[in-house]
C-alpha cells in the first residue's frame, strides 16, 4: 500500500456510518464455461466480495458485531489464560494446546505485523525467497505440474488440484488493520494459474467439537497450510517464477478448490471432498509458472446436501439454511448474485465468541466425515461417497444415521486416547 494510500485510510475508518465500499455488479465476465458442471448459478446482479464485510474483519469496525466477548475472542488466540474456565474442553490445558496448534500461524502473521501486514488474513504471504534471476525453461506444462504435485505432495499436501485465475473469486478490497480501513486489493498481474493444497484435520479431535481442544485441529491445518505453501512458493521462485501464497486473504478458497477438481460446495458452505469429507483446510497459491489445469468434478454431493440436513439441524444458533440454495443474502456478509447455500455468519460468529473458541459441529455430524484409519474403514468411506452419489443416495443417508455415531465424545476421551484407548 503507498503512502498515499495510508493516509486516505487512515482518515477514513470503517463503522456503520462510513461502510465498505460496494464495487457495484461485477464488470468482467459474469460466465465461464465451467459453472455448470461447478454448480456455480451465478446472477446477472453477481458482485465480488469486500473482504471487508467478512464476519471477522466487521469484529473490529461494525458496532453491531463488536463487543468484549469478540474482543476476547480474538485476544485469546494468543493468551490461552482469557477464555479458559473449569470445564472438560475448556481449561487452560486445551486452550495451551490449541494455541500449540495455531503457532505456525501465528509465527507467519508476527514476521510482517511491524511492517503493517497480516500475512495469511489481511495480506497475501510473502514467500520466504526471492524470484531467481533465471528461470527454468518448462517444455511441458503437463509434465510440470505433475512434478509440482509431488512436490507440495512430499511438503504436506494431501490433496492439490491446479486451475485458472478466475477474478470473479478476487476480494474487490482489503482491510487494512493498522487503520481499522479497507484499502485497495493488491495482487501482482500475470499470475494466471491458481494452485490449490489441501491439508486434513484429525478425525478423533474433531468429535470433540465444540470444544478448545476440537479448535487445535483447524489450528494445526492452518500452520500446516502455511508451511507447505512456504516450501512449494520457495520452489517456484527458486525456478524463476512468482509465487504468492494465500490463507484467508486475497481471494475465495471453496470455488478455486471446486474449479480445480477438489470437491463441491457444502450446505453448511464448506469444501466436501471425496478423500476426506469437509475435513480439510485449504489454502491457494497465485503462480505464473506455466502449468496444466485440473477439471472439475461432480460427485452428487449437492444433490445429497439436498436431501441431508443434519448440518442444520445441530447448529445450535441455527446459523445453516435448511431447503434449497438460493440467492437471498442474510446480512452483509453473504456474497451477493450467486446462488448457492449460505450460513448466517452473524449467528455462527456469535456461537464462537460465546464459546471462546470455534465451532466445528457442523463439519463433525456431516455424513462425509468419516474415519478413515483402517484399510477397511477407508474401503467402506469410498463405496459410501460412490453411494451417496447414486439416485440410492437416501439409503447412504439411511446407513449413516444407522451406524454412524456421531454424538460428540467429551474431550476428556481424547486426552484418554481416543478410540486407540477404548
Amino acid at each position: 500500500m503507498t503512502n498515499n494510500d495510508a493516509s486516505k485510510s487512515a482518515a477514513n475508518p470503517l463503522s456503520i456510518d462510513n461502510p465498505p465500499t460496494s464495487e457495484g455488479p461485477y464488470q468482467g465476465p459474469i460466465h465461464d464455461p465451467r459453472d455448470e458442471v461447478c454448480n456455480f448459478e451465478i446472477l446477472d446482479n453477481f458482485e465480488r466480495f469486500n473482504k471487508n464485510n467478512d464476519i471477522y474483519n466487521r469484529g473490529r469496525w461494525d458496532e453491531r458485531i463488536m463487543s468484549k466477548k469478540v474482543i476476547d475472542w480474538f485476544r485469546g488466540m494468543y493468551r490461552p489464560d482469557i477464555a479458559a474456565r473449569n470445564r472438560d474442553g475448556y481449561t487452560a490445558k486445551d486452550f495451551a494446546f490449541r494455541l500449540g496448534g495455531w503457532v505456525g500461524t501465528n509465527l507467519l502473521i508476527e514476521r510482517n505485523i511491524k511492517n503493517g501486514r497480516v500475512d495469511g488474513y489481511q495480506d497475501d504471504i510473502e514467500i520466504y525467497s526471492s524470484v531467481a534471476k533465471h528461470k527454468v525453461e518448462i517444455e511441458s506444462p503437463e509434465i510440470m505440474s505433475e512434478e509440482l504435485k509431488r512436490v507440495a505432495k512430499l511438503f504436506g499436501a494431501e490433496i492439490i488440484g491446479i486451475t485458472s485465475q478466475d477474478e470473479r473469486w478476487h476480494y474487490s478490497h482489503w482491510y487494512d488493520a493498522d487503520h481499522n480501513a479497507e484499502k485497495p486489493a493488491n495482487l501482482p498481474e500475470g499470475l494466471v494459474n491458481t494452485i490449490i493444497i489441501g491439508t486434513t484435520m484429525d478425525h478423533d479431535i474433531i468429535k470433540t467439537y465444540p470444544s478448545a481442544t476440537a479448535g487445535t485441529a483447524v489450528g494445526y491445518g492452518y500452520s500446516k497450510d502455511a508451511s507447505t505453501m512456504q516450501a512449494v512458493g520457495t520452489f517456484i521462485q527458486g525456478m524463476g517464477y512468482r509465487a504468492v501464497a494465500s490463507l484467508n486473504d486475497t481471494a475465495q478458497k471453496v470455488p478455486y478448490a471446486i474449479q480445480a477438481g477438489l470437491g463441491e460446495n457444502g450446505r453448511h458452505s464448506m469444501l466436501i471432498t471425496p478423500e476426506f469429507g469437509p475435513r480439510v483446510r485449504i489454502c491457494q497459491i497465485f503462480t505464473d509458472m506455466p502449468l496444466a489445469h485440473d477439471q472439475p468434478k461432480r460427485w452428487g454431493i449437492k444433490e445429497f446436501c439436498e436431501i441431508c440436513n443434519r448440518c442444520a439441524q445441530a447448529c445450535p444458533p441455527g446459523a445453516i439454511q435448511e431447503g434449497g440454495p438460493t440467492d437471498q443474502t442474510l446480512n452483509i456478509s453473504n456474497q451477493i448474485g450467486i446462488r448457492k447455500w449460505s450460513i448466517n455468519n452473524e449467528k455462527c460468529f456469535k456461537f464462537w465468541t460465546n464459546q471462546g473458541t470455534d465451532c466445528g459441529i457442523c463439519i463433525r455430524v456431516c455424513p462425509y466425515n468419516m474415519d478413515t484409519s483402517t484399510w477397511l474403514k477407508k474401503k467402506y468411506f469410498r463405496f459410501w461417497v460412490w453411494l451417496a452419489g447414486t439416485h440410492f443416495r437416501r439409503l447412504a443417508l439411511w446407513l449413516d444415521v444407522k451406524f454412524i455415531d456421531r454424538e460428540r465424545k467429551e474431550p476428556a476421551w481424547w486426552w484418554r486416547g481416543g478410540k486407540d484407548a477404548e
